[in-house]
């Protein structure tokens, strides 16, 4: 038995990759992390964007989380005013240089600024947090942001382009419709469009395509797929909208189920993301509980060609929830193309979700991430320094109480190293939906600069333990400080702590093998020396991780009998 608990623990050590995470961003209150960037350009490292209601400001204010590629907090920032503000996107401005110092922009919605009633928010940054510009879009009613991307215009001058939705041109097209803001690279306005029709549309996602037009992606009420007729409350389905460099309309698509629908039920199929293929096709991702497994909510992957033509469609769930929300295209050593998105399951608890396929939409693997909170993915980019994936979104697993920013760093297939994963499976089924076509747009050019406050603090962070309770560089610590001793080993009641060098142990910390920590407020001894009872723990492997006055780090492992 001692010597597979040696083994077991050696092989946790020795096959598992350090250099990815789960990590929080908090207070006490209710934060969540709705986009990310990787920073590029000079700097490496994170940008988060989403909300807090700690009140720093007003009732709820928009905020930004700049990280290390370790995940370590560099400085968080709130925005806002008296009332109500939130980022759902952000982006490192590609025009960053000298002569504009603006590094980064984000976008979401105020209600302390603006025409009333909510407008749609922009703001720009230098790589402190310090506001450059800050302008609102809309109109009297409720105008949102729900993306943002760095452009080039149709005579190549920078800029940005975000689509949302508005309720504030009534006179058009009542509802909700699709708002396209396009902006030069200080915010100002230089064309704007709203695109309706019956019923209620929103833009969730908007891409920049590589003819200098723009692929959008949301959803619409639709009136006219078979399975519509006779419905008191009409399905919400899948809109998808080509629009050439001027923001006129080139295409449009709407994706729906083509049988009959239970009349009782509401249905929603909601397209979240959209991303243009190394090949120029179209790939989304999103929600879908009409194509669902007994019309839950499933994920789904959609391809469409660059014309607009269908090319296939594929949910991915169980007989419960899965959502899709951030989409990404890799290629592989072999030259295929991957899909990986990101999203949540909920079965017992929310749990963010992540998965991977290849170009016919096999899937490949599968995984969860959470512990016993709730956990969500909103927005995936890829790491291209680890060469893996990155997601922010939320969770109350880990973190300073309430739901806080969640950033996770993965591998190429998912993995983090720490007790907050796991593998799942999911059904994957192929659908032929109804489409159809149906579409009006106006232009409008309401806009305002605004002066938000802004306010430096600081989060509080918080890890989910590795399944070995360290990371790479305290592992090599092992290496490094061999004068590092534990005795007797395995041990039963009492275990001596000593270090080399005679210096004082100023911090221990003992894990189980799962990454759970089993002792805590350990008293530190004299230098070089201490004494730790094991009288409470269980029969294993457990993992020491303890820091001395001069700085070193060192992590050993004891066994108790």
């Amino acid at each position: 038995m001692k010597t597979f608990y040696y083994c077991m623990a050696f092989c946790f050590i020795t096959s598992i990759g350090f250099s990815q995470f789960q990590h929080s961003y908090g207070t006490e209150r209710t934060e969540m992390g709705r986009s990310l960037t990787q920073l590029q350009k000079i700097e490496k490292g994170y940008l988060l964007a989403g909300y807090t209601s700690q009140q720093f400001i007003g009732s709820q204010e928009a905020t930004l989380v700049k990280t290390d590629l370790s995940g370590n907090q560099i400085w968080s920032r709130v925005y806002g005013g008296e009332d109500r503000e939130y980022f759902n996107s952000v982006r490192q401005s590609t025009n960053f240089s000298p002569n504009n110092n603006t590094s980064y922009v984000a976008a979401g919605m105020t209600r302390s600024f603006g025409f009333g009633g909510g407008d749609a928010f922009l703001l720009g940054t230098n790589t402190n947090g310090a506001p450059v510009f800050a302008k609102t879009y809309g109109g009297e009613r409720y105008d949102a942001a729900h993306c943002v991307q760095n452009i080039k215009d149709e005579n190549g001058r920078p800029g940005y382009i975000m689509v949302g939705e508005t309720r504030s041109y009534p006179q058009a097209y009542p509802g909700t419709n699709i708002y396209v803001v396009r902006t030069d690279d200080q915010g100002n306005l230089t064309r704007a469009t709203v695109i309706g029709g019956e019923g209620d549309q929103r833009g969730m996602w908007i891409e920049q395509t590589r003819d200098g037009g723009y692929i959008i992606a949301g959803s619409t009420t639709n009136y006219r797929c078979v399975g519509s007729d006779g419905l008191a409350f009409p399905p919400t389905d899948i809109f998808v909208i080509k629009l050439k460099p001027d923001l006129t309309i080139e295409w449009n698509r709407i994706l729906g189920y083509p049988k009959d629908l239970d009349p009782t039920q509401g249905y929603r199929n909601v397209a979240t993301c959209v991303k243009q293929n190394n090949k120029g096709d179209y790939v989304l991702t999103g929600y879908t509980n009409s194509f669902g497994l007994n019309h839950s909510y499933d994920a789904f992957l959609l391809n469409i060609s660059r014309t607009g033509n269908f090319l296939g469609l594929k949910t991915y769930g169980s007989e419960r929830t899965e959502v899709g929300y951030g989409l990404e295209e890799t290629i592989s050593p072999n030259g295929n193309q991957l899909y990986t998105i990101v999203g949540l399951q909920y079965v017992t608890s929310r749990k963010a979700l992540m998965f991977q396929t290849d170009a016919g939409g096999n899937l490949l693997w599968a995984r969860n991430y959470g512990r016993d909170g709730q956990e969500g993915g909103l927005e995936l980019v890829r790491d291209d320094f680890d060469k893996g994936f990155a997601f922010t979104g939320y969770t109350t697993s880990i973190g300073a109480g309430g739901a806080d920013i969640y950033l996770v760093e993965t591998t190429d297939t998912g993995k983090t190293g720490t007790v907050c994963e796991k593998e799942i499976d999911l059904k994957e089924v192929k659908h032929e939906p109804c489409i159809i076509r149906s579409v009006q747009q106006i232009f409008v050019d309401d806009y305002r600069k605004i002066q938000p406050k802004a306010i430096r603090m600081e989060y509080k962070e918080d890890r989910c333990g590795s399944v070995f309770g360290g990371r790479a560089n305290e592992i090599k610590a092992l290496e490094k400080f061999p004068g590092a001793q534990l005795f007797p080993n395995p041990v039963n009641n009492l275990l001596t702590i000593r270090t080399g060098g005679g210096s004082k142990v100023v911090a221990v910390k003992i894990f189980d093998i799962h990454g759970k920590e089993v002792i805590e407020n350990v008293h530190t001894g004299s230098a070089g020396e201490m004494v730790l009872s094991t009288e409470a723990l269980s029969k294993g492997v457990y993992i020491v991780k303890l820091q001395t006055e001069d700085g070193k780090k060192h992590v050993m492992r004891f066994l108790k009998k």
